[in-house]
């Protein structure tokens, strides 16, 4: 759907990306327990859960850039190989 959008309206300027965050240290993931936060930490290769600052840096830079457009951009890769092991 992105990028059929973004080549839909592209010809009027119009950009349309999205951001597919992986975990995020948010209030969405409160209900974790400690044990399941450290178990998810250790699939991350950072070794700790994103900020969300981590992904509003992501987005100035989209804002800033005037090309990108019908993108997907995916932080953090290793949620993908997560989903597909245990879900």
């Amino acid at each position: 759907m992105t990028k059929a959008l973004a080549k839909e309206v592209g010809p009027s300027n119009i950009r349309v990306n999205a951001i597919a965050p992986g975990a995020i240290d948010t209030d969405m993931n409160k209900d974790l327990t400690k044990k399941e936060i450290e178990e998810l930490e250790e699939e991350i290769p950072l070794g700790r859960m994103g900020k969300p600052e981590d992904i509003a840096n992501c987005v100035k830079w989209l804002t800033e850039n005037e090309y990108i457009t019908g993108q997907i951009i995916t932080i953090d890769r290793w949620m993908d190989k997560l989903k597909k092991e245990h879900f």
